[in-house]
């Protein structure tokens, strides 16, 4: 027997592995999962980087809610890890921990709503809960549930004035908008009404951003990313929440009824956009890549690949404009220089934010030439990465059809949807 096949067969779990033999052993395999590997990948993200090990790791030790989700995101995330591999044992060990994590994460529910009716119940725990849920869900890639879930968090976010817990808001506000604005430009048009009220009402609660005064140069790569997460959010309420002038029962406020004036107005996050760059560009002057840890140096090259995708888009007179294709170049040659950054023989990445499969999917969506497609369809299928609800492999895959469809003239470039479920259902109906 090899010596990867004796390793792999210490660690199978029985494929037929049911309720009753769920036991202590295997929780213990997906905690230790979990704080050993998982933590380290989502704490690569942009914003997430301290809420995992200030709150998230201390917590698993102390509260059960907690340590049932940990378990079951452990199983998750180490089925999602075999997976890639096409050897029938690997394959066996990634569904057997899949079947884990979903007993797990049973568990783990049934244990949260014990927890919400004891009188002893804390803000932290529920939320930090909340949040290990969606990452539970974007591996297995229920964006739907994903969606339940920020719904409640926001709900949570909104009610807690009570709570003196000014720290702890600061590191998982940006993580939870951040998921946020990932997801609406996953699912377009097909967004949560609820979840935009929400958001919504957080974002008002918030310090106002002086846009008279130019700002410090931002002191880390950090929280040049946490600020840019406030105008991707800005972004969002004003792209998908109602314009207070229309109706409510559909008429619209601007051209005599037949357009919306908000919408027609330049984007007014455009200027906290511009505010955030002034900040960013004087940070980037005192920032010494070589004296830059790889974490801090991933996150401001990231920042770079935001910076060009969003300088791009306000070019555009209507946000439905193809981008330039120059600028789709670009993105994509900032992407590329993150992709050969981080390459490893670690297999697939699972992240907590998606920051490089959506810039990526962007201009494919919004450049008709081809060349340019495939180009970044190439990106995709390197890049071997989960980024919350974002999969490269299943997005290359996707354009691959996509753009295959429209080179056979079974669909047009105006019949193409932005968002993915939308664009899914359509190629699924195509006779390829």
């Amino acid at each position: 027997m090899s010596r990867r096949l004796a390793t792999a067969s210490k660690l199978l779990v029985p494929a037929a592995l049911s309720p009753e033999t769920f036991g202590s052993t295997i929780e213990l395999d997906l905690c230790h999962h979990f704080r050993t590997y998982t933590v380290s990948e989502l704490a690569s993200s942009l914003n997430a980087m301290n809420f995992w090990h200030a709150y998230a790791l201390p917590l698993s030790q102390t509260s059960k809610p907690v340590q049932a989700a940990v378990g079951a995101l452990g199983g998750a995330h180490k089925a999602f890890k075999l997976q890639t591999q096409t050897d029938s044992l690997t394959q066996s060990l990634a569904q057997s921990y899949e079947i884990a994590s979903i007993q797990q994460y049973n568990n783990a529910i049934r244990v949260m709503q014990e927890y919400m009716n004891s009188p002893d119940k804390d803000f932290q725990v529920i939320l930090t809960c909340c949040l290990i849920f969606i990452c539970t869900e974007n591996l297995y890639g229920r964006y739907k549930n994903v969606t339940r879930h920020l719904e409640a968090a926001f709900s949570l976010l909104n009610a807690c004035d009570r709570w003196d817990l000014a720290k702890f808001m600061e590191n998982i506000g940006p993580s939870l908008c951040g998921l946020a604005s990932d997801l609406f430009f996953y699912v377009g048009n097909n967004y949560s009404s609820k979840l935009v009220t929400g958001i919504t009402e957080w974002v008002d609660k918030q310090d106002p951003i002086d846009l008279e005064e130019p700002g410090e140069p931002f002191t880390s790569a950090q929280a040049a990313a946490a600020a840019l997460t406030r105008v991707e959010t800005l972004c969002d309420v004003e792209m998908y929440a109602d314009c207070p002038d229309c109706s409510d029962d559909g008429g619209l406020c601007g051209d005599g009824g037949v357009s919306c004036e908000r919408r027609d107005k330049d984007l007014v996050s455009e200027a906290f956009y511009h505010h955030w760059s002034a900040r960013y560009q004087a940070f980037k002057k005192t920032f010494d890549p070589s004296k830059a840890s790889m974490s801090e140096l991933f996150r401001f090259k990231v920042l770079e690949c935001e910076e060009t995708t969003w300088q791009a888009t306000f070019k555009l007179n209507h946000i439905d404009d193809d981008l330039e294709t120059a600028d789709c170049i670009e993105i994509l040659k900032k992407a590329e220089e993150i992709i050969k950054m981080t390459q490893s023989d670690k297999g697939q990445i699972f992240t907590f934010q998606a920051n490089l499969v959506p810039p990526i999917s962007y201009v494919i969506i919004s450049c008709q030439d081809t060349s340019v497609q495939w180009e970044a369809v190439r990106l995709l299928r390197c890049l071997g990465r989960r980024e919350g609800v974002w999969d490269s492999r299943r997005m290359a895959d996707i354009y691959t059809n996509m753009i295959n469809a429209k080179t056979n003239k079974l669909i047009t470039w105006e019949d193409i949807p932005a968002d993915v479920p939308q664009l899914t259902e359509l190629l699924g109906s195509l006779k390829m």
